[in-house]
This record gives C-alpha cells, sequence and structure tokens, in this order.
C-alpha cells in the first residue's frame, strides 16, 4: 500500500508542479523551482541527464511564456513595431545561453544547479528593499540603448537556466526608465517569449528533450500561465514573491544536500 500511494504521489507531482509552475512564470517568474526538481525525480530513474532534464524543463515551460503573452495582448498593442529590437536583443542572448548549456556536462550541471537555485532566490528576494531604488536610478528617463544591451546580458542566463529571470528583466526594465508595474510585467513576457523559444528551438533540433514528460507539462504550463496572467492584478505580488522565493531556497538546500550525498 505504502508503494502504490509513493507512486501515486510520484505520478501528481510533475503535472502539479508544471501547472504551478505557469501561473508563477506570469505571475512572478521563478516556475523552474517547482517544474525542475519534478522533473529530475522523474527523469533520474530512467537514466536522464541533468541537461536534458533542464532542457525539457525549458521548452515545457515555453509554452505558459506563449499564452501569457496572448493574455498581455492588450498592453501590447499599442508598443507595436518597438517590441522588435527588445526581442532581438532577448533572442540573442537567450541563443547564447541555450549553447552554453549544451556545452554544459551533467555533471558540472548538477554541481551548479543549488548555486543557480541560490542565486535566484536570491533575486527574488532583493527585489524587495532594491526594487524601489532600482526605479530611482533612471532619473525619470528612457535608456533604451542601455536596455537592448542589458537585455542580452539577461537573457544568457534566462536562457541556460531561467529560474529568477523574471526578476532580473523587471529589474533591468526599472533601471532603464519602465516603471508601471503592468507595462513592465507586459515586457518581461515578450523577452521570456523569445528568450526561452530560440533555447526551446535548440533543444530540440538537439534531439535533448524527453518528449513523454514534455508534452503533459506543456499542456499544464500553458494552463497556468494564461491562468496567471489573466488574475495576475488580483494576486498579492509581495505575497506571491515571498513564497517563490522561500520555494526556491528549500529547492537550492536539497540539491545542496543531493549532491553532498552523492559526493560524500
Amino acid at each position: 500500500m505504502a508503494a502504490v500511494w509513493s507512486n501515486f504521489l510520484h505520478l501528481l507531482w510533475l503535472p502539479v508542479a508544471s501547472c504551478f509552475a505557469g501561473i508563477l512564470n506570469a505571475v512572478a517568474g521563478g516556475g523552474s523551482f517547482l517544474s525542475l526538481p519534478a522533473l529530475i525525480s522523474s527523469t533520474t530513474a530512467i537514466g536522464v541527464g541533468a541537461v536534458t532534464a533542464q532542457a525539457t524543463n525549458t521548452v515545457a515551460l515555453w509554452p505558459g511564456q506563449l499564452t501569457s503573452l496572448f493574455a498581455f495582448r492588450n498592453h501590447l498593442r499599442e508598443y507595436k513595431w518597438e517590441l522588435i529590437p527588445l526581442a532581438i536583443a532577448s533572442g540573442v542572448g537567450g541563443e547564447l545561453g541555450g549553447l552554453l548549456l549544451l556545452r554544459t556536462g551533467n555533471t558540472m550541471f548538477r554541481q551548479l544547479l543549488p548555486w543557480l537555485l541560490l542565486f535566484a532566490a536570491v533575486m527574488f528576494v532583493l527585489s524587495f528593499p532594491l526594487g524601489r531604488w532600482l526605479q530611482s536610478l533612471s532619473g525619470g528617463k528612457r535608456y533604451n540603448k542601455w536596455l537592448l544591451f542589458g537585455m542580452v546580458i539577461v537573457s544568457i542566463y534566462v536562457g541556460y537556466f531561467g529560474a529568477g529571470g523574471g526578476f532580473l528583466v523587471m529589474a533591468l526594465l526599472g533601471i532603464c526608465g519602465v516603471h508601471d508595474i503592468h507595462e513592465m510585467n507586459a515586457l518581461k513576457v515578450v523577452t521570456a517569449v523569445v528568450s526561452i523559444g530560440i533555447p526551446t528551438a535548440l533543444f530540440i533540433m538537439a534531439g535533448r528533450v524527453q518528449w513523454r514528460f514534455c508534452l503533459e507539462m506543456m499542456i499544464l504550463a500553458g494552463v497556468g500561465g494564461y491562468l496567471g496572467a489573466h488574475y495576475s492584478r488580483k494576486i498579492n505580488q509581495r505575497a506571491m514573491r515571498w513564497t517563490v522565493a522561500s520555494i526556491g531556497f528549500l529547492t537550492a538546500g536539497y540539491f545542496f544536500l543531493a549532491n553532498t550525498l552523492h559526493h560524500p
């Protein structure tokens, strides 16, 4: 009976984590805090490496960004062609990050994983005291050239790992003079669609996607992404970010412990 219950929880963990990951990515970012550990747990038993799990996670969560973009379509109509340079910068960085991941060995990525998760969680915590200060740095002006350059750098991280990338994009927008929270969320989704979409294509062409897990995650993350974007104005952003940060610290601690036990 215990074995049956354990298998049931194992089968339930991945779909639930995928749906909530889509919601988190649309509202605050950090969906990988939930989906990646669930995916690694599901794939380790069949000998799938950590890099392939990360690639699969990236591909699976991309539809959630696409449905979020659809939900934000009314906010984005006023920008029209102005979005193209931002999208190109995001794509260049995302491609570089994706190529870097494909050139990282499984052992190296597994060792980097808890540090990446810890970095992302710290970014969420720092977003509270630093948010208003970062916005004040723009001096009321918009710095579009610096925004494009910074987006390339941030998107490298997004294409490589992604967790916490939403805050980095929001911080960059604030520094460069974008202060309206709804505008920031809408532009964040645009950059995510491209900076995650380009690596998604790379991972598929490289054959690094476990489709038996990915298709299920795609559908549920897409549903979660639309729901998260649709109800984002009704969600307490501060409480949500603290929740995401807490999940991130717990997940990082789990992988630190797992690495220690695996390599005594």
